[in-house]
Protein backbone atom coordinates (compact mmCIF):
# COMPACT_ATOMS: atom_id res chain seq x y z
CA UNK A 1 0.00 0.00 0.00
CA UNK A 2 1.73 3.32 -0.50
CA UNK A 3 1.66 5.64 2.02
CA UNK A 4 -0.93 8.32 1.40
CA UNK A 5 -3.28 5.56 0.54
CA UNK A 6 -2.89 3.76 3.80
CA UNK A 7 -3.44 6.97 5.43
CA UNK A 8 -6.59 7.24 3.82
CA UNK A 9 -7.75 4.10 4.91
CA UNK A 10 -7.00 4.62 7.85
CA UNK A 11 -8.94 7.96 8.15
CA UNK A 12 -12.06 6.22 6.04
CA UNK A 13 -11.81 3.56 8.79
CA UNK A 14 -11.35 5.84 11.91
CA UNK A 15 -14.33 8.00 10.39
CA UNK A 16 -16.61 5.07 10.47
CA UNK A 17 -15.75 3.57 13.38
CA UNK A 18 -15.98 6.45 15.31
CA UNK A 19 -19.38 7.68 14.04
CA UNK A 20 -20.60 3.85 14.61
CA UNK A 21 -18.73 3.65 17.86
CA UNK A 22 -17.75 6.74 19.49
CA UNK A 23 -14.29 7.79 20.52
CA UNK A 24 -14.33 5.41 23.85
CA UNK A 25 -15.98 2.74 22.16
CA UNK A 26 -13.54 1.89 19.79
CA UNK A 27 -9.89 1.19 19.91
CA UNK A 28 -7.12 2.01 17.52
CA UNK A 29 -6.33 -1.87 17.66
CA UNK A 30 -9.46 -2.56 16.58
CA UNK A 31 -9.29 -0.09 13.35
CA UNK A 32 -5.79 -1.76 12.13
CA UNK A 33 -7.38 -4.95 12.75
CA UNK A 34 -10.23 -3.78 9.91
CA UNK A 35 -8.28 -2.58 7.15
CA UNK A 36 -4.90 -5.02 8.34
CA UNK A 37 -2.54 -2.69 9.18
CA UNK A 38 0.17 -2.98 11.39
CA UNK A 39 0.58 -0.79 14.50
CA UNK A 40 3.66 0.44 13.61
CA UNK A 41 2.66 1.97 10.59
CA UNK A 42 -0.34 3.94 12.55
CA UNK A 43 2.36 5.53 14.43
CA UNK A 44 4.56 6.74 11.22
CA UNK A 45 0.96 8.50 10.30
CA UNK A 46 -0.40 10.35 13.90
CA UNK A 47 1.17 10.62 17.34
CA UNK A 48 -1.77 9.66 19.37
CA UNK A 49 -5.26 8.85 19.15
CA UNK A 50 -6.91 12.13 19.75
CA UNK A 51 -4.33 13.42 17.14
CA UNK A 52 -5.61 10.76 14.99
CA UNK A 53 -9.82 11.51 15.73
CA UNK A 54 -8.69 15.54 14.35
CA UNK A 55 -7.43 14.45 11.32
CA UNK A 56 -10.48 12.10 10.86
CA UNK A 57 -12.43 15.00 11.68
CA UNK A 58 -10.56 17.16 9.14
CA UNK A 59 -11.57 14.65 6.65
CA UNK A 60 -14.78 14.65 7.57
CA UNK A 61 -15.10 18.42 7.50
CA UNK A 62 -13.82 18.13 3.77
CA UNK A 63 -16.33 15.54 2.78
CA UNK A 64 -18.82 17.71 4.31
CA UNK A 65 -17.75 20.81 2.38
CA UNK A 66 -18.57 19.02 -0.85
CA UNK A 67 -22.00 18.18 0.44
CA UNK A 68 -22.38 21.74 1.54
CA UNK A 69 -21.33 23.10 -2.19
CA UNK A 70 -23.34 19.91 -3.94
CA UNK A 71 -26.68 20.88 -1.85
CA UNK A 72 -26.88 24.69 -0.47
CA UNK A 73 -24.25 26.40 -2.76
CA UNK A 74 -26.85 26.83 -5.42
CA UNK A 75 -28.92 29.21 -7.09
CA UNK A 76 -32.78 29.90 -6.28
CA UNK A 77 -34.96 29.74 -3.39
CA UNK A 78 -32.51 29.45 -0.03
CA UNK A 79 -35.67 28.04 1.77
CA UNK A 80 -35.67 25.23 -0.72
CA UNK A 81 -32.09 24.90 -0.80
CA UNK A 82 -32.15 24.17 2.59
CA UNK A 83 -35.06 21.71 3.13
CA UNK A 84 -33.13 19.73 -0.35
CA UNK A 85 -30.06 19.89 1.93
CA UNK A 86 -31.64 18.22 5.03
CA UNK A 87 -33.38 15.88 2.45
CA UNK A 88 -30.49 14.58 1.12
CA UNK A 89 -28.83 13.92 4.54
CA UNK A 90 -31.66 12.01 5.43
CA UNK A 91 -31.32 9.93 2.67
CA UNK A 92 -27.75 9.21 3.59
CA UNK A 93 -28.87 8.08 6.91
CA UNK A 94 -31.18 5.88 5.70
CA UNK A 95 -28.73 4.63 3.27
CA UNK A 96 -26.14 4.15 6.05
CA UNK A 97 -28.48 1.71 8.42
CA UNK A 98 -26.86 1.30 11.94
CA UNK A 99 -23.45 3.09 11.56
CA UNK A 100 -25.47 6.05 10.80
CA UNK A 101 -24.34 9.33 12.59
CA UNK A 102 -22.80 12.61 12.25
CA UNK A 103 -19.53 12.76 14.17
CA UNK A 104 -20.14 15.91 15.02
CA UNK A 105 -22.74 15.04 17.77
CA UNK A 106 -20.78 11.13 18.44
CA UNK A 107 -17.74 12.54 18.90
CA UNK A 108 -19.07 15.61 21.20
CA UNK A 109 -20.87 12.96 23.70
CA UNK A 110 -18.05 10.93 23.86
CA UNK A 111 -14.94 12.86 23.92
CA UNK A 112 -15.54 16.45 24.44
CA UNK A 113 -15.58 16.34 27.74
CA UNK A 114 -11.72 14.31 27.87
CA UNK A 115 -10.29 16.40 25.09
CA UNK A 116 -9.77 20.18 25.00
CA UNK A 117 -8.48 19.43 21.36
CA UNK A 118 -11.30 17.75 20.52
CA UNK A 119 -13.73 19.91 22.03
CA UNK A 120 -12.19 23.30 20.46
CA UNK A 121 -12.61 21.53 17.02
CA UNK A 122 -16.12 20.31 17.44
CA UNK A 123 -17.14 23.95 18.17
CA UNK A 124 -15.36 25.08 15.24
CA UNK A 125 -16.64 22.33 13.42
CA UNK A 126 -20.44 23.74 14.68
CA UNK A 127 -19.95 26.98 14.17
CA UNK A 128 -19.12 26.28 10.31
CA UNK A 129 -22.68 24.61 10.83
CA UNK A 130 -24.38 27.62 12.20
CA UNK A 131 -22.37 29.60 9.75
CA UNK A 132 -23.51 28.15 6.38
CA UNK A 133 -27.47 27.95 7.84
CA UNK A 134 -26.99 31.33 8.70
CA UNK A 135 -25.88 32.41 5.08
CA UNK A 136 -29.05 30.88 3.61
CA UNK A 137 -31.63 32.41 6.17
CA UNK A 138 -29.83 35.67 5.87
CA UNK A 139 -30.71 35.21 1.94
CA UNK A 140 -34.16 34.26 2.85
CA UNK A 141 -34.58 37.40 4.77
CA UNK A 142 -33.06 39.39 2.46
CA UNK A 143 -35.66 37.79 -0.05
CA UNK A 144 -38.38 39.25 2.25
CA UNK A 145 -39.42 35.32 2.92
CA UNK A 146 -38.69 36.02 7.09
CA UNK A 147 -39.84 38.74 9.20
CA UNK A 148 -37.43 41.66 9.28
CA UNK A 149 -36.28 41.44 13.24
CA UNK A 150 -35.73 37.48 12.01
CA UNK A 151 -32.72 36.09 14.71
CA UNK A 152 -31.25 33.93 11.84
CA UNK A 153 -28.12 33.14 13.62
CA UNK A 154 -30.20 31.97 16.49
CA UNK A 155 -32.55 30.24 14.08
CA UNK A 156 -29.76 27.94 12.84
CA UNK A 157 -28.81 27.33 16.22
CA UNK A 158 -32.45 25.52 17.17
CA UNK A 159 -32.23 23.87 13.77
CA UNK A 160 -28.77 22.32 14.35
CA UNK A 161 -29.69 21.68 17.80
CA UNK A 162 -33.31 19.60 16.78
CA UNK A 163 -31.23 18.21 14.29
CA UNK A 164 -28.05 16.44 16.63
CA UNK A 165 -31.72 15.05 18.55
CA UNK A 166 -33.18 13.49 15.99
CA UNK A 167 -30.25 11.64 15.15
CA UNK A 168 -29.56 10.92 19.11
CA UNK A 169 -32.99 9.33 18.88
CA UNK A 170 -32.60 7.71 15.72
CA UNK A 171 -29.33 6.06 16.83
CA UNK A 172 -30.93 4.71 19.92
CA UNK A 173 -34.41 3.15 17.90
CA UNK A 174 -32.15 2.24 15.18
CA UNK A 175 -34.73 3.78 12.86
CA UNK A 176 -34.16 7.29 10.42
CA UNK A 177 -38.31 7.88 11.74
CA UNK A 178 -36.80 10.65 13.52
CA UNK A 179 -34.25 12.14 11.12
CA UNK A 180 -37.42 12.37 8.82
CA UNK A 181 -39.91 13.55 11.26
CA UNK A 182 -37.37 16.27 11.67
CA UNK A 183 -37.29 17.51 8.42
CA UNK A 184 -41.38 17.39 8.03
CA UNK A 185 -42.24 18.54 11.20
CA UNK A 186 -39.76 20.31 13.22
CA UNK A 187 -37.72 22.49 10.52
CA UNK A 188 -40.87 23.40 9.00
CA UNK A 189 -41.96 24.49 12.02
CA UNK A 190 -38.93 26.38 12.88
CA UNK A 191 -38.69 28.50 9.44
CA UNK A 192 -42.88 28.62 10.51
CA UNK A 193 -42.07 30.78 13.25
CA UNK A 194 -39.89 33.05 11.65
CA UNK A 195 -41.56 33.52 8.36
CA UNK A 196 -43.07 36.98 6.87
CA UNK A 197 -46.46 36.99 7.21
CA UNK A 198 -46.91 38.27 3.04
Amino acid sequence: MARRNTREILLNEGMSAFIAKGYEGIGIQQILAAVRVPKGSFYNYFDSKEDFALEVLDAYDNRYAEFVAEHMDSAGDPLVRMRAYFSALETEMSEAGLSAGCLYGVLSQTSAAHSDALRSRLKKAFATWRNNLTRLLSEALGRGDLQENADVAGLADAIIDAYEGALLRMRAEGDVSPVRRFRQVTLEALLASAASQK
